[in-house]
């Protein structure tokens, strides 16, 4: 297995992941502890009551949360910012994932902390006033909420509105078409046509995206893949993506994510509330209680993570299955992710707590397991 990747670079990534992954535990361990101790030293309510106070005119409550929220998020991330420097500067210098110089970096880590108080503040106030006006059904319409902005700003506006803001460029190549015609009745989907992406800035684009609506889809590519990538590695990343939505796992995996978050916010809220007024509160919604409130959200987010997790890496393997049974087999494979590295260095296998509470994607140690197998057992029955 070693011959398909540089041995150095890939223990080199994979130290570069096992240092992340602990001190991004690390860092989720820490909000707990600042929560706990935002509560017990008193500050939670001193902050509150002074927001209160300094905000006394009328309808200011939205105004008293959003402050509070958004001062409890700087808090949180000036005392962490020690480790924002280790996470998100060293490592990536050490690890040559980052250019730029410490300034630089600065300046962006204070633009993103902005942005990030701005949008936990709108968050949690948006929660909260929704908690005010519908105490017994907020959570349904905070879910709604998600299911908007990720379903629909996610897949949908990938799929439906990126292509209008950002037409592709159409090919005309029959025997590219005619694979993925075919691969597409496979999947049980009838494509229309093959495009790439032809603008910059297209770092965080996936290699290829399935746009349009229901079953009629177009393949379209990014302009990397399109003109690095072979046609039988295009075909395999295409095939891939049809096996995602075939059978309709891409709508069950989305679905499971809108139940688990409909149960992080009853379940958090609950938890939250009951523990608020053990402590002489009238509820969850009162200020004083977000210390409570962060601890049990992000707890229950982060079991609803690894639930979501576990799924999505099932249907990742599901979707290979497929791809390997009708666009190109282990090989193709192999050749994907022989690119992949070649493009950046990544670990093939990584251990149990990594993959459970970390990874979507299974390892490539998994996946090429998995192609093994498939080739074994070969033929089947089409499908997967």
């Amino acid at each position: 297995m070693a011959a398909w990747y540089d041995e150095r670079r890939e223990a080199q990534a994979r130290t570069y992941d096992r240092a992340q992954g602990l001190l991004f535990l690390l860092r989720f361990a820490l909000l707990f502890a600042l929560a706990e101790l935002f509560w017990i030293s008193g500050w939670s309510r001193a902050l509150a009551a002074g927001l209160e106070g300094w905000f006394s005119f009328p309808f200011a409550w939205p105004l008293v949360c959003a402050a509070f929220t958004g001062l409890a998020v700087f808090g949180y991330e000036a005392v962490l910012f020690p480790l924002s420097v280790l996470a998100d500067y060293s490592l990536e210098r050490a690890y040559g994932r980052l250019d730029a110089e410490f300034g630089a970096w600065l300046r962006g880590f204070a633009v993103t902390m902005l942005l990030e108080i701005g949008l936990m503040a709108s968050a949690f106030t948006g929660l909260y006033v929704l908690m005010w006006f519908f105490p017994s059904t907020w959570w349904l319409f905070a879910t709604a909420a998600y299911a908007l902005l990720v379903g629909g700003l996610g897949e949908v506006g990938t799929s439906w509105l990126l292509p209008r803001v950002r037409p592709p460029v159409a090919v005309a190549d029959e025997a590219l078409e005619g694979e993925l015609r075919r691969v597409g009745r496979e999947a049980g989907m009838e494509i229309t046509g093959v495009a790439w992406w032809d603008f910059e800035h297209q770092e965080d684009l996936e290699e290829v995206r399935l746009t349009g609506v229901g079953l009629r889809r177009r393949v379209v590519f990014s302009a990397r893949a399109w003109r690095t990538l072979g046609r039988r590695e295009q075909v395999f990343l295409a095939a891939r993506h049809m096996g995602w939505h075939r059978n309709g796992s891409a709508i069950a995996v989305q679905a499971l994510q809108v139940a688990l978050t409909a149960g992080v916010f009853l379940g958090s809220a609950r938890i939250a509330d009951g523990a608020a007024r053990v402590r002489g509160l009238p509820g969850v919604a009162a200020l004083e209680a977000f210390p409570f409130w962060v601890v049990a959200l992000f707890a229950l987010a982060a079991a609803a993570g690894v639930v979501a997790h576990a799924v999505v890496r099932r249907v990742e393997l599901r979707a290979d299955r497929f791809a390997l049974r009708h666009a190109g087999g282990s090989e193709a494979l192999l050749s994907c992710l022989r690119h992949e590295f070649e493009r950046e260095p990544f670990a093939v296998d990584a251990p149990a707590w990594q993959v459970l509470l970390l990874r979507r994607m299974p390892t490539a140690v998994r996946r090429l397991a998995q192609a093994k197998a498939v080739e074994t057992a070969a033929p089947q029955a089409p499908g997967g």
